[in-house]
């Protein structure tokens, strides 16, 4: 992909991150180009997948979910059924927010939020204890945030 980006690009795509609201107009002009070939290199870089969507960021704690917790599970199989059977039961649930395959002791590593400890727990105990092939089920909360970004490193 880097070879697919020039430097004209990877300023459009820099403004993007910061400001994905930004009209074409005034990218063009942030990036010294003209609004044609300007909408046309964003264009592009949709099409090959580089610009993958654009999205909004909601404050949870605004939404009155002042928890965020980090949960690792282990499962009791890894047949490829078993896995997919989990994996496809999370897509369901709005809490988890996120779900990564990792190597080591844990097997997956899940971002989920709550309104508060009690909800929390009977989440965890109810819902993702209940999940097929679960065996484990660890949390950690957030305590504090220090850094949380969405912006990528952009090569070059």
């Amino acid at each position: 992909m880097d070879q697919l980006l020039s430097s004209a690009d990877r300023d459009i795509l820099a403004c993007l991150q910061a400001d994905p609201r930004i009209s074409m107009s005034a990218l063009a002009e942030k990036t010294n180009s003209s609004v044609s070939p300007c909408w046309r290199r964003v264009k592009r870089m949709e099409e090959v997948g580089i610009i993958d969507g654009y999205g909004l960021l909601l404050n949870r704690k605004a939404l009155g979910l002042g928890i965020d917790a980090f949960v690792f599970v282990k499962i009791t199989s890894h047949h490829e059924r078993d896995a997919v059977e989990f994996e496809h039961a999370l897509d369901a649930i709005d809490q988890v927010l996120s779900c990564y395959i990792l190597s080591g002791e844990e097997d997956y590593l899940l971002r989920v939020v709550a309104t508060d400890l009690d909800a929390f727990a009977n989440f965890s105990r109810k819902v993702l204890a209940a999940l097929p092939h679960v065996r484990e089920v660890r949390s950690a909360f957030v305590m504090h945030t220090i850094k949380e970004s969405h912006r990528l490193p952009l090569p070059g």
